[in-house]
């Protein structure tokens, strides 16, 4: 990985497969609403063999964008929990390393009644008392109770011992389904803290569509949930909601 094609003193957004695939719907749209250029990519002998396809180009499934001052860490395939620690480590250390002003990550919360559910809810949580802050000056309700589970934990974590600003934005989702309705609810949420307008009507257009491609996905996803035992990781904030 190159450090030095990233932007430095930028905003690091990491949307990684996960509940309904919230991150990792999130962080495709945006590189391809921006036209975001790929500028490294991360490997490792623990990541699954496999390589994928982008118009004949071959691509490492797990990759960074960037455009201007954003950088976007997207994954094709599941973060298995013998990767969470090394990649948690890798992530703060590239913050670390550009000087980024702050990491944001992307979610999914399940939401037992998501069919009853026309705007999904949007919570954050932040380590910083600055960005927990910002999340309410946008109007994103601040994660309260509970626990949080999986790679995403394991980062926070690493953020918490280096007191490195990050935020999560999680939204009420699908648990076992790609849910696109709750990634433009996150993308929403995410525009406000950014400042830069996100136009996610061509996300919604095409939730059927984006939900048939990215099955297997999910299936693999959920199988990775299961064996980190995120399946349960917010039964107790949703009492609190």
């Amino acid at each position: 990985m190159k450090i030095g094609s990233l932007p430095k003193n930028g905003i690091v957004i990491v949307g990684l497969p996960d509940i309904g695939l919230v991150g990792a719907i999130s962080s495709s749209f945006l590189i391809k609403t921006f036209s975001m250029e790929e500028v490294a990519f991360l490997d490792s002998p623990k990541f699954p063999p496999i390589l994928v396809f982008h118009d004949t180009k071959p691509k490492a499934p797990v990759r960074l964008h960037a455009d201007g001052d954003k950088v976007v860490l997207i994954s094709e395939v599941p973060i298995l929990p013998n990767q969470f620690t090394p990649l948690a480590k890798k992530i703060t250390s590239l913050v670390e390393e550009i000087e980024a002003k702050n990491l944001i990550m992307i979610g999914g919360i399940p939401a037992p009644n998501r069919i009853d559910i026309k705007k999904p809810k949007v919570y954050g949580a932040a380590i910083l008392e600055k960005d927990k802050e910002k999340l309410k000056e946008v109007g994103v309700e601040l994660f309260k109770n509970g626990f949080i589970a999986g790679v995403y934990a394991s980062i926070l974590k690493e953020c918490m011992k280096k007191k490195l600003p990050a935020i999560i934005l999680l939204a009420e989702s699908y648990a076992n389904y790609p849910d696109p309705g709750a990634a433009a609810a996150a993308l929403e949420a995410l525009s406000k803290l950014l400042g830069v307008s996100i136009n996610v009507d061509p996300l919604l257009q095409q939730e059927e569509e984006i939900r048939l491609k990215l099955r297997e996905l999910m299936q693999r996803t959920v199988n990775s949930l299961k064996a980190s035992s995120k399946e349960y990781e917010y039964a107790v904030p949703l009492m609190y909601a």
